[in-house]
């Protein structure tokens, strides 16, 4: 296996989660950690989000404003007094806030837009900003970004994954907003998001992917299922060939960890409780971050306590966000849309009669797979296993009348560790049997329907997929690395295959980070084969924005020429990167599996292995490749593409400029009591406005401003002290544009 780079003092191969250690420092306090055992695996009943009335009809073109907030959430934690864990929660306009966030059922050619906004509180998890992440520009120094953090700043944008979508609407990493849009990243350009839904039928979501805190902003709950329809799938539903109304089920899994509160862990402090590795005890410290870090004890002067680790394995899984959960099937055919919501866990998945049956147990329930991320297989495939990687969406059919037992368990064989390919109990050790290896269980009861969905092996459900391969005007050689940032922490990397100068530390060969130029630039609806080049000791799964690819072989390969590259960080320090040269393949190529023969958007990628994918750019515009392994792509494996002329760079000041539309934002809080903030968009300069509050009379009752204001985004404040409890409205009138809202005074 090619290991090209590899800082990594330990072999992961050996890596077996037995228990928890905890590590002396005088520094920190040690969090006690939640035991897996509080929690009566398959107790718990899944929440199953049509049944809760969570799906967001958006079949004809609307507009919605969805808002992130803070609640606390019942996990299925089972402790003595529990009374819930905090959670990040999306809350659309007419539903409560949950996680995860409410499916957003959409038709294909039906736009939708969404504002989202957010009214987060201040981070809950610990901040790491030494990171190249989302703050202003005009702070310079890690003190003054964790500061900024810790003053209550939360950066978060909204990416829908898998849509074909504008740039402006992408949530691109450096789009990110904080409360009340007061703060803005540089490639910030609307509120108010357009998703025009012209592609295929697809297992969509969205999830926040605001730079260098992603990995965060998901963890505590930012993502949920987006399920956009067409007349083919609908087609399919209405004449009996798939599964719906009750019998089409989403389904994302997380793993997670929580302190014994019941609130969720994330390791930030090189004392934190760490694993038990086969036979000698580990700190992730160790390995993934050498010298000053944990000899200066996070000295916040130094590096303020680094909680990005290269990768986060956590003990409690957590489906449609319950630990360890059960669902009531009858025995007949269901489809589950299935997402890996995890940061970095593969899940190796089968059917099995028995929670604790081993892997050379084989094997008890086939199903079918009828869709991959971005549309129907042509025809179904039948699979005894899934392997799914972050970021991967699977559409499966489970046809549980073929079950020789009244229970099914789902249970995952992928490993407590990186994943680097190749099978359970050969290549690595599968998950915990009690904990991790379990996903849910699935209680078959009453009789089976007379008549059943049709799918079946081979049955069609859509024409076949053209190959973009005979259409390619270019081919690109890039490669994934692993390096040393300068805290010596590891830092997975993205990169061009080539030999750089190795006088140049900006040269565009080998490891490139965020900040360094674009090196993908395809003009408009060129179709362009990627060849990515996996030059690190694990798997990846790495997605593409805008673009539907296919997946056309993978391959082994060797290195002609490989070694080490010195080059920048964000902030100007010393990284160690590498390169490759002259890449040869060493065994005949493999094509993408039967599962995989339809549009993908994110493709794992082996270890020492070469996989090629093919796509069409089509929409102009700035957008993102990356590793979906979260704590990857918020510490440098993540690149920027564009597609068409390049423009010239944008800066911080722009950000106003961009403003397009004039928009009246609803007062948040709303009810209030006393006071309340009212937010409003101006795209002209030099325009005259009024904000004026009224009664349910019509009676003007005050006036917040009547003046001539600059072009951008304005915050008002509105003091209802003097004012009785009551409904009121305030309009706002700028030029010809005239809009009122409503507002609640509850004292």
């Amino acid at each position: 296996m090619l290991n090209l780079f590899s800082l990594r003092k330990i072999h992961f191969g050996v890596l077996l989660v037995l228990s928890l250690i905890f590590f002396q420092h005088t520094t920190f306090s040690q969090p006690s950690l939640l035991p897996t055992n509080t929690v009566e695996k398959f107790d718990n009943l899944l929440p199953v989000i049509k049944d809760l009335g969570l799906r967001l009809d958006a079949t004809s073109s609307k507009n919605y404003n969805a808002s992130m907030v803070q609640i606390t959430q019942d996990l299925g934690l089972q402790f003595t007094d529990y009374t819930g864990t905090t959670v990040w929660a999306y809350q659309f306009d007419g539903l409560p806030p949950t996680y995860p966030g409410a499916t957003i059922v959409a038709k294909r050619d039906k736009k939708v837009k969404i504002k989202w906004e957010n009214n987060l509180p201040g981070h809950f998890l610990p901040v790491d900003a030494s990171l190249h992440m989302a703050h202003p520009d005009y702070l310079h120094t890690i003190p003054e970004i964790r500061d900024w953090y810790a003053a209550g700043n939360v950066p978060a944008v909204t990416h829908l994954h898998g849509g074909h979508t504008e740039s402006a609407s992408d949530g691109l990493p450096e789009a990110w907003f904080t409360q009340k849009f007061s703060e803005m990243g540089k490639y910030f350009e609307k509120k108010r998001y357009v998703y025009d839904n012209d592609q295929e039928a697809a297992t969509l979501w969205y999830h926040d992917h605001a730079l260098g805190i992603t990995r965060m902003n998901v963890y505590m709950g930012l993502a949920g299922f987006y399920l956009l329809r067409d007349d083919n799938e609908e087609n399919l539903i209405n004449s009996g060939v798939l599964p719906g109304g009750d019998y089409e089920i989403e389904i994302v899994i997380q793993d997670r960890m929580f302190d014994s509160n019941g609130e969720l862990f994330w390791p930030g402090n090189p004392t934190d409780p760490s694993i038990f590795f086969g036979a000698a005890e580990w700190n992730a410290w160790d390995d993934f971050i050498e010298g000053a870090v944990v000899e200066n004890g996070g000295d916040p002067n130094l590096v303020p306590r680094p909680s990005a680790l290269a990768e986060f394995f956590g003990n409690f899984i957590l489906v449609n966000g319950m630990a360890w959960p059960k669902l009531e099937v009858e025995p007949r055919k269901y489809r589950f849309r299935l997402l890996n919501g995890s940061d970095s866990r593969f899940y190796v998945l089968e059917f099995r009669n028995n929670e604790m049956e081993s892997y050379a147990d084989g094997s008890d329930l086939s199903f079918l797979q009828v869709g991959t991320e971005n549309g129907l297989l042509p025809q179904a495939v039948a699979l005894n296993q899934l392997l799914i990687a972050p970021g991967e969406r699977m559409d499966l059919v489970v046809d549980f009348s073929q079950a020789t037992g009244s229970s099914v368990y789902l249970r995952n064989f992928g490993p407590d560790e990186p994943y680097g390919g190749g099978e359970p109990d050969d290549a690595f050790t599968a998950a915990d049997p009690s904990t991790t290896g379990q996903i849910m269980k699935f209680d078959i009861i009453g009789t089976a329907p007379t008549t059943d969905a049709a799918v079946e092996l081979g049955t069609r459900l859509r024409p076949d997929i053209a190959s973009l391969e005979e259409q390619a005007v270019t081919t690109r050689q890039l490669a994934l690395f692993e390096g040393m940032d300068e805290y010596g922490r590891l830092m997975p990397m993205l990169g061009t295959v080539g030999q750089p100068d190795p006088n140049d530390p900006y040269a565009l060969e080998g490891t490139l980070t965020w900040s360094d130029p674009i090196t993908e630039n395809p003009m408009k609806d060129d179709v362009e084969i990627w060849e990515v080049y996996n030059a690190t000791g694990d798997a990846h799964p790495i997605h593409l924005h805008l673009v539907s690819f296919q997946i056309l072989d993978r391959a082994p390969f060797s290195a002609g020429d490989e070694g080490p590259k010195n080059h920048y960080s964000h902030a100007g320090e010393d990284i160690v990167g590498g390169w490759i040269s002259n890449p040869a393949l060493v065994d005949a190529t493999r094509s993408a599996e039967p599962n995989e023969m339809g549009w993908k958007d994110t493709a794992v990628m082996l270890p020492g292995e070469v996989t090629r994918v093919v796509a069409k750019f089509d929409r102009e515009g700035r957008y993102v490749w990356h590793c979906h392994i979260l704590s990857h792509e918020d510490h440098e494996m993540m690149r920027p593409f564009h597609v068409g002329p390049l423009p010239l760079p944008k800066q911080s000041g722009d950000i106003l400029a961009s403003v397009t539309e004039f928009e009246l934002d609803q007062n948040y809080p709303n009810p209030f009591n006393p006071s309340t903030t009212i937010n409003f968009s101006v795209p002209e300069e030099n325009t005259l406005v009024s904000l004026k509050i009224y009664s349910t009379l019509g009676e003007e009752v005050g006036t917040l401003i009547n003046q001539v204001v600059p072009a951008g985004n304005h915050e008002v404040q509105f003091d209802a002290t003097s004012l009785p409890s009551g409904v009121y409205f305030y309009t706002l009138t700028a030029g010809n544009f005239v809009e009122t809202k409503k507002m609640m005074l509850m004292k």
